[in-house]
């Protein structure tokens, strides 16, 4: 990240600027010396000019005192962030509090200008009745009145009108009445006192009622400013985060939409369709189809793979599944196991998936191993030969032990006369039989018949021996277990260009290690590493601190939660059947290797397990020699690797 160097420069101080004072007297402004600039009007500008003419009507004492304090309120209110607007809302106060004061000096003012017309009333009948007085000499003096005109100042008008009223009441006391007029002046005055009160306090009443609806109008109108403030600010924005919002929850659907519909779904979670799982059912195909590979084993067949890596088979489960997924699940949800979706997953499977019966020829020369073979042993007795137990061979020479040996009548491994090698010993092929009915290679001669139930049948390596041509042309028959990898399919060149391309994209083993987590694995690993220096005991496996290869294998997985036989061959056969295999470059902690290291006639002739550890190394029970080691990853007479969970 490049960063751009700013220029220094002089720190400059920023202030306000000299106070604008406007000073209002009434309607009219006084401009001083300072500049007077035009003010904003906002929305409340008319209420805030309510309140000024409203507070100019109020006879203050100190008024410079006022005006210096609103004017130090306006520019403390300009200082601060959100000073206009409580500058208005305390307007609005001020605004609320002059009404309700106005109302109020209103009414007493209407209220002081009625008492003063009653006692004007009454002033001015004391007035003629003076000069009526006054012609008629009744008294004996005469009094000259002062007119009183509009200019007269108040203080004499109202030292004439009491000195009136005194007379008056002195009057209507001597003459015993109630009013100036004697018929009834104090229950009159009353009822025009009541009057004025009522009228008061209606007044006053209507006053109140107004100032708390212009309080409510106000408190509405600043409601309304705010929302529209909010509206015109925050909603924008917020139409423009929904937008984006909806825009982005649109791509992402959409992106959805594409990869469930391709074959991409198949490493993403998948919704619940009230069907199978592809991966389960392609689970069942390949269960059954070992079942019969196994069955076939179990006869005698001698089972060879198509592709294999250091001896051992490799597993096809993913090729199978990815090449389902480019042809069926391009624009289609694919994983969706309807009858339509397993019978094409089927018909995947049984394209990379079968088993052929035939025989191969190959050239051999002496001293080459002819592989493994399965070999049988006979005598000359009835129950070995039938009818043909004279001991005559079907090369017409006399079967003699530790030299005759026999093959098919029908499909021969080597020619009759080859010499073979087996454990050891020379023979040479002077018989025949039908022994690929029974899954047999050889047929060994002995003269007793308990020799023969001694040897049983065994699969062991045989090889060309001294004697023969220099080349010998060797025919196995057996059965090939065709397991096709995603090349050997697009070498069939059904795919177009873009599926090729696709396809091996989806088979890189990068994308695959991050689908497989391998949690339980790796927990089997953790505690592989804990029993480094436990020892060996085959009879104590079960006891802590003493192993051997398989019940370390059983015990550890039982601790991560998950049930395996007990004996290595029968953990290798579960994991056989339930298309647990797995390929070598995709092994991952907890992970098991089969080894085969001797003919035990179990599953496979497996007699060795170990747990891959991670980085090439694995950990397993030895030998009581060494214990439960740590060794490096062997990749000699390894039958296959597995993986037993899902």
């Amino acid at each position: 990240m490049k960063i751009r160097r700013v220029q220094d420069k002089p720190m400059e101080l920023h202030t306000k600027g000299s106070p604008k004072l406007r000073i209002r007297s009434g309607k009219k402004q006084i401009k001083g010396k300072s500049t007077v600039h035009k003010v904003k009007r906002s929305p409340l500008s008319g209420m805030k000019r309510k309140v000024r003419d409203s507070g100019a009507s109020v006879t203050l004492k100190k008024h410079s005192l006022y005006t210096m304090g609103r004017i130090g309120a306006k520019k403390a209110s300009e200082q601060i962030e959100g000073g206009e607007e409580l500058a208005e809302s305390a307007g609005l106060t001020a605004f609320a509090l002059s009404s309700a004061y106005s109302s109020a000096n209103q009414i007493s003012h209407i209220y002081r200008r009625k008492k003063q017309s009653g006692q004007m009333k009454a002033a001015n009948k004391t007035e003629d009745s003076f000069n009526r007085v006054k012609a008629d000499g009744s008294k004996g003096y005469v009094r000259k009145r002062d007119t009183v005109s509009g200019t007269s100042s108040n203080i004499e008008r109202k030292k004439y009108v009491v000195k009136a009223k005194d007379s008056n009441v002195k009057k209507q006391r001597g003459k015993g009445g109630t009013s100036s007029d004697g018929k009834g002046g104090r229950k009159q005055g009353f009822v025009k006192t009541r009057m004025l009160k009522a009228f008061a306090k209606k007044k006053e009443e209507d006053s109140q009622t107004n100032v708390s609806q212009t309080v409510k109008e106000a408190v509405k109108g600043r409601a309304l400013l705010l929302l529209k403030k909010i509206v015109t600010t925050v909603l924008p924005a917020f139409l423009g985060l929904f937008a984006v919002v909806a825009l982005v929850g649109t791509i992402v659907v959409a992106v959805l939409a594409v990869i469930y519909n391709s074959p991409l779904s198949v490493f993403f979670p998948l919704p619940d369709t009230g069907y199978d799982d592809p991966r389960t059912v392609l689970s069942s195909y390949y269960m059954e189809f070992n079942q019969k590979i196994m069955e076939m084993e179990d006869k005698g067949d001698d089972i060879t793979y198509q592709n294999t890596e250091n001896g051992a088979p490799i597993s096809n489960f993913n090729d199978t599944l990815m090449v389902y997924m480019i042809l069926y699940s391009d624009g289609k949800a694919g994983y969706v196991m309807d009858e339509e979706g397993k019978k094409n997953l089927k018909k995947v499977f049984d394209e990379m998936n079968y088993i052929d019966k035939e025989s191969s020829a190959a050239e051999k020369e002496v001293g080459d191993s002819l592989g493994k073979v399965w070999v049988t042993a006979y005598c000359p007795c009835s129950q070995c030969c039938g009818p043909y137990a004279n001991g005559i061979t079907a090369s017409g020479k006399t079967a003699r032990a530790k030299h005759t040996i026999a093959v098919d009548a029908y499909n021969p491994i080597v020619p009759m006369g080859t010499k073979i090698v087996i454990e050891g010993i020379t023979y040479t092929v002077e018989d025949t039989g039908n022994l690929n009915h029974y899954g047999n290679d050889f047929d060994i001669f002995y003269a007793h018949h308990s020799d023969t139930s001694q040897w049983g049948r065994r699969h062991v390596v045989a090889y060309l021996a001294e004697g023969n041509t220099n080349k010998v042309v060797v025919t196995s028959s057996g059965t090939t277990v065709h397991n096709l990898t995603y090349e050997d399919y697009i070498k069939k060149g059904t795919l177009t260009k873009e599926q090729e391309e696709m396809l091996t994209d989806m088979m890189d083993s990068d994308l695959w290690d991050q689908y497989y987590s391998g949690a339980a694995g790796q927990a089997v690993a953790e505690l592989a590493m804990t029993k480094i220096g436990c020892r060996y005991d085959q009879d104590r496996r079960y006891e802590e601190g003493y192993y051997d290869c398989s019940s370390l294998v059983q015990r550890l997985y039982k601790e991560a939660g998950i049930e395996l036989p007990a004996t290595a061959s029968e953990q290798g056969r579960y994991c056989y059947q339930n298309a647990m295999l797995i390929n070598k470059k995709d092994l991952k902690p907890g992970d098991l290797i089969f080894y085969s290291y001797e003919d035990n006639g179990q599953f496979r002739d497996i007699s060795h397990v170990a747990i891959y550890v991670g980085n090439g190394m694995m950990v397993h029970a030895a030998n009581p020699e060494r214990g439960v080691v740590l060794d490096p990853l062997r990749d000699g007479s390894v039958v296959f690797y597995a993986r037993p969970y899902k």
